[in-house]
């Protein structure tokens, strides 16, 4: 039978299955499990350096194998304990992870999907309002442009009537020249006529003083001309004067009438341009108190729809700064719970690795103690 202290080759380390290790003796063996102890603060190092360094170890006395199997039984028990507690300490774990995931399955839990509903409407509210506030909008631009149409409408209306008045002021003008031409234009006429009465007058007054004294007069003229009457000459000599007179006093009326005439014709298209400008100055003033008359209705209803926009957006603010507060809320909840999940998977991760680690190192000590025990049988 080999004797105790022979060297025996085993299987185990921290690095995971298949690592091999040599240990001369138990005194090796028990400057390993010496070492493990030291090391339990610490990640675990690969086993076949440690157990390689116990080969130069110097040879125990067969009275320590007890002890030392004693303590290795002991630091397995102490292992295992450690590992059913971890094990149980997992099922806890992940017995609250399963109760979190069926709380969110299960009906009693929250019902993401009437969550959701609320959400979804406030959408399409939000989107209805949204709509509606570009309608009106687009009414108070439109009301907006037309406000500018009438606006400019009115200034081309304003300076058409500053046209008007104008053109007016200079029918008003021509009017009151040609009134002054007539009574000037009259004046003369009566001159004329006077000058004409005056030289009649004066005509019949030499007439009647030529007659006087052919009349008065007792010189007597013998004619020797049978033929010779001077009450003929001087019948002649007036009815020529007559002739003259009435052509001259005819072209003088004819003028005057020619002239009254133009001015007669004249003074009626100035009437009538006046009575024209007139009606439509009329006209641009109707016209203009319309245009007036639009614009503030245009104005009201642009003052009504800012009203009714602003109202409106504080209504729909009032209503969505609780759904606002619920979103956040839920967000919130919403972010503490993948928190949460986050950090329970960190920790499963964290207690798997440990969980292999450990399996490691009862593997190690399985192969340990198998072959201490084959040591011992041989």
């Amino acid at each position: 039978m080999p004797s105790k202290n022979t060297a025996a080759s085993m299987f185990g380390g921290a690095g995971g299955r298949g690592s091999r290790a040599s240990v001369a003796s138990l005194e090796g063996l028990r400057n390993v499990m010496r070492n493990d102890t030291e090391r339990d603060s610490a990640p675990i190092a690969p086993a076949a350096a440690a157990l390689t360094a116990a080969t130069a170890a110097a040879p125990a006395a067969p009275a320590d194998d007890k002890q030392t199997l004693r303590g290795l039984n002991d630091r397995l028990s102490g292992y295992l304990d450690r590992v059913r507690q971890l094990q149980e300490e997992n099922r806890d774990l992940q017995k609250q992870i399963d109760d979190i995931l069926a709380k969110r399955k299960a009906p009693e839990g929250r019902n993401w999907d009437e969550v959701q509903k609320p959400l979804d409407d406030l959408k399409k509210k939000i989107k209805d309002i949204t709509m509606d506030n570009a309608k009106l909008l687009l009414q108070i631009d439109n009301t907006k442009l037309a406000n500018d149409d009438f606006k400019n409408k009115l200034d081309d209306e304003k300076k058409a009537r500053k046209e008007l008045e104008k053109d007016v002021d200079d029918l008003k003008k021509v009017i009151e020249d040609t009134k002054l031409n007539r009574e000037q234009t009259q004046k003369e006429i009566d001159l004329v006529k006077d000058e004409v009465s005056r030289l009649e007058q004066e005509h019949k007054d030499e007439v009647d003083a030529l007659r006087q004294k052919i009349k008065d007069s007792e010189v007597k003229v013998e004619i020797d001309s049978q033929n010779s009457n001077l009450a003929e000459v001087v019948n002649s000599i007036r009815a020529q004067y007559d002739k003259l007179a009435q052509k001259n006093l005819k072209e003088t009326e004819d003028w005057y009438k020619s002239k009254f005439d133009t001015i007669k014709v004249e003074e009626a298209q100035n009437v009538e341009a006046l009575q024209s400008g007139k009606t439509e100055l009329k006209d641009q003033l109707r016209e203009k108190q319309t245009l007036e008359i639009q614009i503030q209705s245009s104005l009201s209803t642009i003052r009504n729809l800012e009203e009714t926009l602003r109202i409106t957006k504080a209504e729909y603010g009032q209503r969505l700064a609780p759904l606002n507060q619920v979103i956040l809320g839920l967000e919130a909840e919403l972010k503490e719970v993948r928190s949460q999940v986050e950090q329970q998977v960190e920790t499963n991760k964290n207690l798997l690795c440990v969980k292999m680690k450990l399996e490691a190192e009862i593997n190690n000590y399985q192969q340990l103690i198998y072959g201490m025990t084959a040591d011992n049988d041989r």
